[in-house]
């Protein structure tokens, strides 16, 4: 046998051994995820996330409060609804990081409350109307019903995004979301809270106008149709993510539009008009407008200039420094920042390989807006200083500031081996140190060390003050298959996005023209052609 005809035969082997490994990646990776989304779903206990006492109570009552279903009492002139208690008193354990949600076992399900805490036009209609759906007699139950619901539909959505669109846009993204949510992007999807939605549906919706720029056909219309259902989530979510249907739409047309794509402009227009009036139309808005005649020219100025000085850590805080789960009450570790910070650094230079004008503007955009809102909100009286409007707000924005970034028209820039696997490390243990903490934040809470802070026991499942009930797994146990299964998914995802390349790419007899398609680009580099899409005829 020649040895030209012994490397052909090697190499169909090992394509054909990477074909074969490919559906298996794809199942470990669904696997992995959702395993990952049952961790956070069950790491913090009910009203563990930001101001849940209002949440969870504008939820079981949300408006119109007469129709709700919740009792009402007047008290002062004011008036309160009457959730059940565990509702208004869902926070019990808060700002105290050495306590648990051993409190949450005082208050029963059957006894209400009245709370002045509730939704009385701050937030829009959406996110508590959906949530009543699943709001029962038992709160604890509801609660991670509701978690799950949120999870799920971020997986349904995100995945039929993926599914839809072009195969050499799907790794760029996924380490879009993965960068962005690791860990506090995570925790609050798993979450009660409206920023739940204000991650999905941004994200999402960046996604999808971004991959139906570069589509065509049925696929082309699909993906508009997830774009508008995505844009729908952030109006029901906040107003502020609302506006940033407005934000994301200026980016991402600004990055690879072109004159062909009249109905992804009209779409975007129309969702970004929509956006802006959902945005002025809650209390929310009330922060970009207020002014104080008390304070000073030179006061204002003042607070600017320390606000900007104070960016770095503000952006730090996507992360989880100085604000990490809970009521920001559940300190991390400060490598659990570090680490997620070096990713995130790693990828900022990645992105910056190369650049033209509509990338750089686009970029600009939307970190502008990051960066200027929290600035302009963050002024006297209401909001002293940048820490008041918390990261979590403008978080959403950052997944799509990746996609912008992240796209390239370097042709085969490679990673290498060593590279990805720091890479998979550091988040791995960004995500499962993050889960960790939380989980013994609310199972036994934390420990104060002089000279280290507060610190989680190692073994969760020892010494449990709380813990779900009827839940079948220990704290260590759940803990142990959400980390794997996060380390498992990002493994399969860069396997899965380093594997299609060379299969494309490898010249071999009966290759498709749609191998011959992917081949033209590396994943996740983006080629030349997605700055300005060539038009096909079912643009006309």
């Amino acid at each position: 046998m020649s040895r030209a005809h012994a490397d052909n035969s090697t190499s169909l082997t090992t394509r054909f051994a990477s074909t074969a490994a490919r559906p298996l990646a794809l199942i470990l990776l669904v696997v992995g995820i959702l395993a990952l989304g049952m961790g956070w779903v069950f790491a913090s206990s009910p009203g563990s996330s930001p101001d849940d006492d209002y949440h969870l109570v504008s939820t079981w009552c949300p408006r119109p409060i007469e129709s709700s279903g919740c009792e009402t009492t007047t008290i002062d002139g004011d008036l309160y609804v009457m959730p059940p208690v565990p509702t208004a008193y869902s926070q019990c354990e808060a700002f105290n990081p050495a306590a648990s949600h051993v409190c949450g076992y005082r208050y029963s399900d059957d006894d209400t409350y009245p709370s002045y805490r509730y939704n009385d036009g701050q937030y829009p209609y959406g996110f508590y109307q959906f949530h009543h759906l699943f709001a029962g007699h038992n709160v604890e139950h509801s609660v991670w019903v509701m978690r799950s619901v949120n999870v799920a539909i971020l997986l349904i959505l995100l995945g039929a995004i993926l599914a839809f669109t072009r195969p050499d846009l799907r790794a760029l993204i996924g380490l879009s979301a993965v960068v962005a949510w690791t860990p506090m992007g995570f925790y609050f999807i798993a979450s009660n809270n409206p920023t739940s939605w204000a991650l999905t549906g941004v994200f999402c919706y960046g996604a999808a106008l971004f991959s139906t720029l570069h589509a065509s056909g049925w696929r082309r219309w699909t993906l508009l149709g997830l774009m508008v259902f995505s844009a729908l989530l952030c109006y029901g979510s906040r107003g502020d993510a609302a506006f940033y249907v407005f934000v994301v739409s200026l980016g991402i047309l600004i990055l690879a539009t072109t004159r062909k794509r009249l109905p992804e402009i009209g779409t975007a227009t129309a969702l970004s008009i929509i956006g802006i009036l959902c945005m002025f139309a809650t209390g929310q808005s009330h922060h970009l407008t207020q002014t104080d005649p008390s304070v000073t020219r030179y006061q204002r100025l003042e607070v600017a200039i320390r606000n900007i000085r104070a960016l770095p850590d503000y952006f730090a805080g996507f992360f989880g420094m100085s604000g990490g789960p809970g009521w920001r009450d559940t300190p991390l570790p400060g490598y659990t920042t570090i680490v997620a910070l070096l990713v995130m650094g790693a990828v900022l230079f990645y992105g910056a390989r190369t650049m033209n004008l509509r990338k750089a503007l686009a970029a600009f955009v939307v970190f502008g807006a990051m960066a200027g809102i929290p600035l302009l909100i963050a002024t006297p009286p209401e909001f002293p200083n940048i820490g008041a409007y918390h990261p979590r707000y403008a978080l959403p924005l950052l997944g799509t500031w990746l996609i912008i970034w992240l796209t390239s028209h370097h042709k085969n820039a490679t990673v290498s081996k060593s590279q990805l696997t720091m890479f998979v490390l550091f988040l791995s243990v960004a995500e499962a140190v993050a889960m960790h903490t939380t989980i013994a934040r609310y199972a036994h809470g934390l420990e104060n060390i002089n000279g280290l802070g507060w610190i989680a026991k190692g073994n969760l499942s020892l010494g449990v003050d709380w813990w779900w009930a009827d839940m079948p797994l220990t704290p260590m146990v759940l803990w142990f298959i959400a980390s794997l299964g996060y380390v498992t998914a990002l493994t399969c995802g860069v396997y899965l996005a380093c594997t299609r390349p060379r299969l494309a790419c490898d010249s071999h007899p009966g290759a498709s023209t749609a191998d011959a398609q992917v081949c033209d680009t590396d994943t996740p580099d983006i080629d030349a052609s997605l700055a300005a899409p060539t038009p096909t005829k079912d643009d006309a």
